[in-house]
């Protein structure tokens, strides 16, 4: 019988500490500014003058900025599982970085998951990368 309490003792323990490894890694990416490296394998570059696109993850709520728009809506997030199920934005067009914004719109639409690689923040689509974000 004292060896199944401790079996029971050590089976208790070490599922908590794996869970808690997956809400570490959760809650790293939360009150953050990400600000977008790549799309798609290429780098993101903007004209002189303009911000680089970024995102926060904060509460249940995503804020950002696309280069032109703020973005905004929720998401989901699991242990390597995250999604942008109600991804706004503002609505105005600036010619030269529309296109970034809106390929960057399309990524958060098509995210399923992603990877924290040191300092980087990889988001996933049917398990290739498509944002690299520091």
């Amino acid at each position: 019988m004292k060896h199944i309490t401790i079996a029971l003792a050590l089976f208790i323990t070490l599922s908590a500490h794996t869970c808690n490894e997956g809400d570490t890694a959760m809650t790293s990416l939360l009150d953050k500014k990400w600000v977008f490296q790549s799309l798609n394998g290429k780098a993101v570059t903007m004209p002189d003058g303009v911000d680089a696109p970024w995102l926060q993850l904060a509460g249940d709520r995503l804020t950002g900025f696309g280069g032109c728009n703020n973005l905004m809506g929720d998401y989901k997030m699991g242990d390597g599982v995250i999604s942008f199920p109600s991804l706004g934005s503002t609505k105005k067009y600036c010619e030269g970085v529309q296109p970034v914004e809106n390929e960057i719109k399309q990524v958060l639409g098509a995210t399923d998951g992603y990877k924290l690689d040191g300092g980087l923040l990889k988001l996933m689509s049917g398990g290739k990368e498509v944002a690299v974000l520091k």
